[in-house]
Parts: C-alpha cells; sequence; structure tokens
C-alpha cells in the first residue's frame, strides 16, 4: 500500500521502515503507473499516514525515550492482530516544523502475507509483482505533501495535513494526470473521491472513513501515530443515487502506523507499516469466505521508509 496514505490507501499512499532515505538531488527510481488496485491501496495510506503533535486537551499519549512506545512496538512486534486502541483525538495534530510543502519519496522494504499469498490483496500474481518491482528494484514513489495551520475551536490553531492536496498528489504520482476527477469530502474522518481513467466505465467511487486514531509524543524530535480506516471501493452511481442497484463493492479495513523523525531543519524521515484486514461481505459470498479464513488477521502488510525534503 504505497503511502497517501499512499493516502490515503494510503497507496493510499505507500501509503517502510529501518532505512536510511536518499539523499536530496541523488537519483530514486520513479514508479510507473500501478494498477487501480495498487492505487486504492496507497491512496489509503496517503489518508491514513499520519503523524501528530496533539494538544494538551486531546490528550495524546507521550512515551518516555527510556523505551519504546506502544505504536513503535506495535509496529515491528505485532503485525497480524487488528488493532485494540479507540478513536484518540479528532484529527492527526503535526509538529510545527511539519508546517510548509514537501517532497516526498517513499520506497518499499519489506512485504509480508500473513495468511499466505492466497488471501494477499490482488493474490499471489500481485504479490509477486509487488516483491518484484517495489522491494527487489527499489522503485520509488515521490510527490508533493503539504501541510497547514488550521484552527481547532475559532482561536486555536495546529498545523495539519492539507488532505486533499496530498491526495490529489499521491494520485497524480501514482496514476499520472488528471487521475482524482472530484473530492466531496476531505475532512478528518472521513474522505471521499472519484478517480477515473481513459473511459467512463474505468471510473471508481472511493470512502475512506477513519474508526481508529491513536497518536503518542515520544520526544521533541519524534512522534508516532496510526490511524484505521475502512476503504471502500465502489462504481459511480451508487453513492449520488442511493435508489439505484448498487455495484459490486470492494471493503477493507486499513491501519497505518507512522514513525516520524526530525532529522533536521529541512528533512523529516518516517518509518511506516500498513496492515490491511478484511471486511465481511453480505453480497459477495468469495469475499465473506476470505473474511472467514483470515480469521481476523492481516492479510498484507508492508513496511515502507519515507524521507520529507523541505521545498
Amino acid at each position: 500500500m504505497r503511502l497517501l496514505a499512499v493516502f490515503l490507501a494510503s497507496s493510499c499512499v505507500q501509503g517502510s521502515l529501518g532505512y536510511t532515505p536518499a539523499a536530496p538531488g541523488s537519483e530514486v527510481a520513479h514508479r510507473t503507473a500501478p494498477d487501480r488496485r495498487s492505487f486504492l491501496t496507497s491512496a489509503c495510506a496517503l489518508s491514513t499516514s499520519v503523524a501528530v503533535l496533539n494538544r494538551p486537551a486531546l490528550a495524546a499519549d507521550t512515551a518516555t525515550t527510556q523505551q519504546r512506545s506502544s505504536l513503535e512496538a506495535r509496529s515491528t512486534d505485532n503485525i497480524a492482530t487488528f488493532p485494540e486502541y479507540g478513536m484518540d483525538g479528532s484529527d492527526i495534530f503535526y509538529p510545527p516544523w511539519f508546517l510548509g510543502s514537501w517532497k516526498a519519496v517513499s520506497t518499499t522494504k519489506q512485504v509480508f502475507a500473513p495468511c499466505g499469498t492466497d488471501l494477499f490483496t490482488g493474490g499471489k500474481a500481485a504479490y509477486d509483482s509487488v516483491i518484484e518491482t517495489e522491494v527487489q528494484k527499489g522503485d520509488a514513489l515521490e510527490y508533493r505533501a503539504r501541510f497547514i495551520e488550521q484552527l481547532a475551536d475559532g482561536e486555536t490553531s495546529y498545523v495539519a495535513a492539507d488532505r486533499e492536496y496530498n491526495a490529489r498528489e499521491i494520485a497524480k504520482a501514482a496514476m499520472g494526470g488528471y487521475s482524482m476527477v472530484d473530492v466531496p469530502v476531505a475532512t478528518p474522518n472521513q474522505f471521499s473521491c472519484t478517480l477515473g481513467g481513459t473511459e467512463q466505465k474505468s471510473f471508481v467511487n472511493v470512502d475512506i472513513t477513519t474508526l481508529k486514531r491513536k497518536a503518542e509524543v515520544i520526544d521533541e524530535r519524534k512522534f508516532a501515530c496510526s490511524e484505521l480506516v475502512r476503504q471502500i471501493v465502489s462504481q459511480p452511481g451508487s453513492r449520488s443515487n442511493p435508489n439505484a442497484p448498487l455495484a459490486p463493492l470492494s471493503a477493507k479495513d486499513i491501519e497505518t502506523i507512522s514513525i516520524y523523525e526530525k532529522v533536521s531543519d529541512g528533512r523529516i524521515e518516517c518509518s511506516q507499516r500498513t496492515a490491511t484486514y478484511l471486511v465481511p461481505s453480505q453480497s459477495d459470498p468469495i469475499a465473506f469466505k476470505k473474511w472467514q479464513m483470515s480469521q481476523g488477521r492481516a492479510v498484507d502488510v508492508r513496511y515502507y521508509d519515507v524521507a520529507y525534503i523541505k521545498q
């Protein structure tokens, strides 16, 4: 799932751990436009790849420097079980040094299929393709990201991700051109967009809802956060006309854990892990069977290294 989250999925935005990112100005392999399934996964990464510095009123957990935070431990020690934390905070509140525009370079470091490749997103062929193109060849996804000031209560300001801008930039990098046709909703807990291709029939609606959120301030230069979102993909028409017959849906839950560290005033490095969980379907017997087989475990786990370079 490329960080976008990948946007939201993440591959969104892509949607990476324990790495030394390429230095500014160095050459990185640029990913060619992936198929829509890959992008949707990364899109989820964009909206979900977030780091935070919560205001006291939002009561973010503060981790001691003597031990790993719970999210750091979960990202490496617990890759398959569903998250148990709740909805902490109304948004992701970034440290002040995130403010501004950045060039982001995301590289896939590891990919796992805890329930076997048959249940991996796209099956064994997709698993093999990700290993070859993203892990072995080291293809990177490069895009622009922006963080802006927002008002929390009409008076207090905080730094937040510019969700719509970031989603469009990730879509542009992953799918090319004007691939994101419409963004009717872009809020901390709900993101909806329409992704387009060269033909009307290739358009899809993507609706992402935040289900869980957790943030841990580790120290002045490092913090961690995690979000679990539900991503639903449908054919155009089901959103605008609720009385029309529903098109087949794809639904999944995606957790993105991001560990950010300020290296310098112009550089931030992030270790990120995404985990995809299947959702039971009442209309698709095959999807329901796969959900039963997964037994609540993650079916698709990916680690990324992401470098943010100030522009």
